[in-house]
């Protein structure tokens, strides 16, 4: 695999995101995860929840299916994320999305709570993997409001489900099959909430590599006035683990 990755505050005072990329020989996972709360809260409960997941699938038995190991380790994040809310008033209400990718030569398992999102692209086409948690996705999946006029909702930043907020959450779970050559994208809401689906689309056809394609879709995200942290990663299959 080749990744490559990106996380910029934005119009931020501060980056409440938080991302993992795996070191050479290291578990082959990736994980993006946008953080909420007041007095920097959401930059502890991204960090937590990026901690706890690699330490728990880098300490779980090797018997688990990979669904059941990516349930696991977000419900383990989950509570320790809510016990430290629940118990220390500077984390009152602090949550986090994630979405994240256990990787393998020819499928990878995709797990996600929140509005962060995967993409996946085959060198042609660029297609969203996961399904938003949100009031406006809802909205959208209901009839009541089109792709379109979701873009510019006064509530599109509502999100229904995040990492944190409650004693139990679940994440949404699922195996995709991928092949050499093809490329998935990991991302906060500062990216995909400003930069149009076509657009990253357009991006990633344009790019040389993945660094380029990197900086080219954090910098058309604050061209066009993202007020969000903005990050993300992306992840080449391409065998051999290895960072751009």
């Amino acid at each position: 695999m080749i990744y490559a990755y990106r996380s910029d505050k934005g119009a931020r005072k501060h980056n409440e995101d938080s991302f993992y990329v795996p070191a050479e020989g290291a578990l082959p996972v990736v994980i993006v995860a946008d953080g909420m709360g007041g007095h920097r809260a959401g930059e502890i409960a991204s960090g937590m929840a990026v901690e706890r997941i690699v330490r728990f699938m880098d300490s779980s038995d090797e018997g688990l299916s990979s669904i059941s190991l990516l349930r696991q380790a977000v419900n383990d994040a989950n509570r320790d994320i809510f016990d430290l809310a629940m118990t220390d008033d500077r984390c009152t209400g602090m949550g986090t999305t994630v979405v994240m990718a256990l990787l393998e030569r020819n499928k990878y398992t995709v797990a996600n709570i929140g509005d962060s999102r995967l993409y996946h692209f085959d060198g042609q086409r660029l297609r969203r993997v996961t399904r938003d948690h949100s009031y406006v996705q809802e909205l959208v999946s209901s009839g009541l409001i089109t792709e379109e006029q979701a873009k510019d909702h006064p509530q599109r930043n509502l999100v229904t489900r995040a990492v944190g907020t409650s004693r139990f959450e679940k994440a949404d779970v699922g195996v995709k099959s991928w092949k050499d050559g093809d490329v998935l994208m990991l991302c906060s809401d500062g990216l995909c909430g400003t930069v149009d689906d076509r657009d990253m689309e357009r991006v990633l056809l344009g790019s040389a590599d993945l660094p380029e394609a990197c900086d080219k879709l954090a910098e058309l995200a604050l061209e066009l006035g993202s007020t969000d942290n903005i990050t993300v990663v992306l992840v080449k299959n391409e065998g051999v683990a290895r960072r751009a």
